[in-house]
């Protein structure tokens, strides 16, 4: 395949290897790997190698322009970009944005953990499940947990049993177990749930 022509862009730091039939939009850093030049005719091997650094930086715009709208985890993205990427090409796209910071499993594991419990008032089993969904890694997703540990749950309890039901309705031994089980949905222990619903309907 003969190189036409080589077009460089310093701003992006990307590189534009126009050839016969087809266009290559790379990285400047592999540009400068491969030591192409206008002219050059490129083996089959050197052909391979910069179709697949074409994917790699295509497959590191689509992350950046997900990473755009939501954070999320390297676990997460590699699901979304597998379906449009090679397995390889992606998994060293996420290593990249790993070892370059952008991406941060373990921060982000943590302050969504803290989101949850703070605003949705979600108990840490719910919040597991949660972060298992959403791709973390069960080491990130225990060190994120942790810190409930020896928090005391009763205000987050009382907090979605108020928004739900009366005293009075607690009063009803029916609603009492509807009320527990929807608590334990919420990712709470039954100890915890049956002492802050018998407190209320003490009070």
């Amino acid at each position: 395949m003969l190189v036409i022509a080589v077009l460089e862009n310093k701003e992006k730091r990307e590189v534009t290897v126009k050839c016969s039939g087809e266009n290559y939009l790379i990285t400047q850093s592999d540009y400068n790997h491969f030591e192409i030049e206008e002219g050059d005719f490129l083996s089959d091997e050197k052909t391979e190698a910069l179709e697949y650094a074409a994917k790699k930086l295509s497959c590191i715009k689509s992350a950046f322009s997900m990473l755009s709208y939501n954070d999320m985890s390297s676990g997460k993205l590699k699901r979304k970009l597998t379906q449009k990427y090679e397995k390889e090409i992606t998994e060293t796209v996420i290593q990249m944005l790993l070892e370059r910071g952008y991406l941060n499993d373990e921060a982000l594991a943590h302050r969504y953990a803290e989101s949850f419990y703070s605003s949705k008032k979600w108990g840490p089993a719910r919040i597991r499940n949660e972060l298992y969904a959403r791709g973390f890694s069960s080491s990130d997703i225990n060190n994120a947990i942790e810190q409930f540990d020896n928090i005391d749950h009763s205000e987050n309890i009382r907090a979605l049993l108020e928004a739900k039901y009366s005293k009075s309705q607690l009063s009803d031994r029916d609603t009492a177990r509807k009320a527990a089980a929807y608590l334990y949905r919420q990712g709470y222990e039954s100890s915890d749930i049956y002492e802050i619903i018998n407190m209320i309907y003490q009070e």
